[in-house]
């Protein structure tokens, strides 16, 4: 019998995903103090904690998604991917994305009529991008979730036949 080694692979670059996001997400102040020093001038301590914060913010539906991510990647391990905990990740999953969404809007907007110094920082592309790509993967898991829920029917009603 022929070992597929890619879903092992996936589940350990998810692992490895979640670390490294972990550990940026702890020297997210120091990143965000040296770049805005470094890149724009600017200095304001204020202004460093309120970008941090909406980082953090930010950063919940994504490890969420990425946790449920791990979740589906032990499925497809397990040989258990046509479960109905396939299709609740998934679910997850997507609703982590178009929160996603609604944060990055919401944080930039909060960023632009709050901070005198924000409202020079072009962001109209990376917001724009990132839209695009939440609205993307949160309609894939949704149809995703959607197939498998068909694809679960079908294996139930084929078990049952048999």
């Amino acid at each position: 019998m022929r070992k597929n080694f890619i879903p092992k692979i996936l589940n350990a670059i998810v692992i490895l995903g979640i670390s490294i996001t972990c550990i940026l997400y702890l020297i997210n102040p120091l990143i965000v103090k040296d770049f805005l020093k470094s890149r724009y001038s600017i200095s304001d301590y204020r202004m460093v904690i309120t970008i941090s914060t909406c980082i953090y913010l930010l950063g919940v539906p994504y490890i969420i998604a990425l946790f449920k991510l791990r979740e589906l990647c032990g499925l497809v391990v397990k040989n258990n991917p046509f479960s109905i905990e396939s299709v609740k990740s998934l679910k997850v999953i997507s609703m982590c994305c178009f929160s996603e969404l609604i944060f990055i809007i919401g944080c930039e907007k909060y960023l632009d009529y709050s901070m005198e110094g924000f409202k020079y920082i072009p962001t109209g592309l990376p917001i724009a991008a990132l839209t695009i790509i939440c609205l993307t993967i949160g309609l894939l898991c949704i149809v995703l979730s959607q197939l498998f829920e068909i694809a679960i029917k079908i294996k139930e009603e084929n078990d049952e036949t048999i």
